[in-house]
């Protein structure tokens, strides 16, 4: 399969994902009054319920144990949809796979800290419910802040409907004596929180000081997703096909990790496997965590 092919492949895979999405986005909206719903309050209580009235000042929620109860918006946190069935604890860690965003937007007002084996820490902030932007500075023992790698990525959601959901952005990387580069993708992801299908295209770019930012000849395509396997465990996937005739199949990273998580830290223990360095024995270990602040 050429490039150009594995191209139109992805390309029509993310027009199919929009084409589906939109009529799950009207069903929604006219559904979501009889949807059971996941409110957080101002001192820490959790409520699972389906909201059967709404004013001004108050919501009544029917709760699971068919309880109504009267809530003041003034002690309201946030109202989640939650689909019938679904564990009870949101993943903290909802905008990423691995290391891969996806099609996911971050929530405005959302925040969360990140770091990737312990020497590569971040933060990330939604600004709004389409756009956020995710920034970090490696602290490598040995080296100055002048020759640690900053990144910066914001990402900016295109649709969303609650089932599927396509984003674009840029990642940009940058070490002062090295130079810059970095990846422009579009990804969009299908399915629950739960349980759901992410894929993507990239393209790589490197910006040297002084001339034009230089793309490159063939895109990086992503594949990859999640499935719930607990109320605090999932299994993640993400796999990278880089296109072009300088890699083979035994250089194509395929990765696959454990996620632990509790209500606001999830954890990623995992493998990631390349034929090329399986050889030598081992598959390269992966390591990574998230603290959400969200309230």
């Amino acid at each position: 399969m050429t490039a150009q092919t594995q191209i139109k492949w992805v390309a029509w895979a993310l027009w199919l994902l929009l084409q589906v999405a939109m009529p799950l986005g009207a069903e929604e909206k006219d559904t979501l009054a009889d949807s059971l719903m996941s409110i957080s309050l101002t001192d820490g209580t959790q409520l699972e319920g389906i909201i059967i009235q709404e004013t001004e000042t108050h919501i009544l929620v029917e709760t699971l144990l068919g309880l109504e109860i009267k809530v003041p918006r003034t002690a309201i946190v946030a109202i989640k949809k939650r689909h019938a069935g679904a564990f009870s604890r949101p993943d903290p860690n909802y905008t990423r796979l691995m290391f891969a965003p996806t099609g996911r937007p971050l929530r405005r007002g959302d925040r969360y800290f990140f770091d990737y084996y312990v020497f590569f820490p971040g933060m990330a902030y939604g600004f709004t419910d389409r756009f956020g932007v995710a920034g970090g500075l490696s602290v490598i023992p040995g080296l100055g802040l002048s020759e640690q790698i900053l990144s910066v990525a914001p990402k900016f959601g295109l649709y969303d409907s609650g089932d599927v959901a396509l984003s674009a952005g840029v990642l940009y990387m940058n070490v002062a004596d090295e130079g810059a580069g970095g990846m422009a993708f579009v990804v969009g992801t299908k399915g629950s929180p739960d349980k759901s299908f992410t894929c993507g295209i990239g393209l790589g770019y490197i910006a040297e000081e002084g001339e034009d930012v230089d793309f490159a000849e063939h895109p990086v395509l992503l594949l990859g997703g999640n499935i719930r396997l607990s109320e605090s465990m999932a299994l993640v996937s993400e796999n990278w096909l880089i296109t072009g005739e300088d890699f083979g199949l035994d250089e194509q990273p395929l990765g696959l990790a454990l996620r632990f998580f509790g209500p606001r830290i999830a954890v990623d223990a995992g493998v990631i496997i390349i034929g090329e360095v399986l050889k030598e024995g081992f598959p390269i270990p992966w390591l990574s965590f998230v603290y959400n602040f969200d309230d």
